[in-house]
């Protein structure tokens, strides 16, 4: 079976294109072509882009984009299925000597769980203190029987720190 990148790669030979030109061409960047020839899908971010990048690739090529796609999907599935079976050699050389003892020790230790306790309280005292606040600050908006230094007589003049005031001519800038 041929790889995705090595059919990609003869027919862009055979074509006579260079990566440079195809990149122009394809607005693809040279470095994501070589990786796509050498089949080396894991250097790019997702498999999205790997998908539309062989689709950009084999359409500027005129090779049927199913072709490419298909060998991409038997390619993936043989390199997955090489990853999942490793050898019983593979595995005796990963797992430690001590391997059951450790097995045996993580399963008898008492994982702790993750506790909300710290937000709930602090969004509690938030909330009492936002309560707290509101009815310290809160006022009807009347000025009371006491407050009668702050209530302006209709006739009177107000004295401003801004030396504006209101005599009996009107508002005066001194």
């Amino acid at each position: 079976m041929e790889t995705p990148g090595l059919l990609l790669k003869r027919e862009r030979e055979a074509r006579g294109l260079t990566i440079a030109e195809l990149a122009r061409i394809t607005r693809i960047s040279e470095t994501a072509l070589e990786n796509i020839e050498k089949n080396a899908f894991d250097e790019f971010p997702a498999q999205v882009f790997v998908r539309g990048f062989l689709r950009n690739y084999a359409r500027q090529l005129s090779i049927p984009a199913e072709e490419i796609m298909e060998s991409y999907d038997a390619w993936m599935r043989q390199s997955n299925a090489q990853v999942a079976t490793p050898s019983v050699v593979e595995v005796a050389q990963i797992a430690p000597a001590n391997y059951d003892e450790e097995v045996a020790s993580q399963a008898t230790q008492r994982v702790p769980e993750h506790s909300m306790r710290f937000a709930y309280v602090a969004i509690l005292f938030i909330a009492i203190a936002s309560v707290g606040l509101s009815l310290l600050f809160m006022g009807t908006g009347e000025a009371e029987e006491g407050d009668v230094d702050f209530m302006i007589q209709p006739n009177a003049a107000a004295e401003s720190p801004f030396l504006i005031s209101n005599g009996s001519q009107g508002w005066v800038v001194e």
